[in-house]
């Protein structure tokens, strides 16, 4: 059994390997569901169909320019999954307790804000800011866990 709290043992990491793989399997599948070729794949990054292969094994790293090509051409299917890895592996990633009276703070910071001219001003906006972006991450989060996990052996 692992040693220290559930969130310690729980908690992903973010290596260069697992960015690899996260980027690598993304692209698996996009290549399977759009029935792509390593050359079509190429034609998007503007990179060879050789140096396309290495990225969907996660034997390579990418390029700025490339990433953004691929995030413009597939949106959320090819870095939807990076995403997740980014705020999976936080060291301070939020319980769902927290989760909760995050989300309830800013309600509440909401409620106060309307509570006297039924509007909420950019200066109350201001003074919430944090408690609005706590309650952000929070929903955020709690979206994310709706996104099944891409994980498959590559071709």
């Amino acid at each position: 059994m692992a040693n220290g709290p559930a969130s310690e043992r729980e908690r992903v990491v973010f290596s260069a390997s697992s960015i690899l793989d996260t980027v690598g399997d993304a692209l698996m599948v996009i290549r399977r569901e759009d029935g792509l070729t390593y050359d079509d794949l190429g034609a998007v990054m503007n990179k060879s169909a050789d140096q396309a292969a290495k990225y969907c094994a996660g034997s390579a790293t990418m390029d700025l320019i490339t990433y953004a090509r691929l995030r413009r051409e597939f949106n959320g299917r090819f870095d939807g999954a990076l995403d997740r890895l980014c705020h999976d592996s936080r060291p301070n990633k939020r319980g769902s307790r927290n989760v909760q009276s995050a989300v309830v703070k800013a309600a509440f910071a909401i409620a106060q804000a309307l509570e006297d001219d039924g509007e909420i001003s950019p200066k109350e906006v201001r003074d919430n800011r944090a408690t609005l972006e706590d309650a952000r991450d929070a929903i955020d989060g709690l979206l994310r866990s709706l996104s099944p996990s891409v994980r498959e052996v590559r071709a």
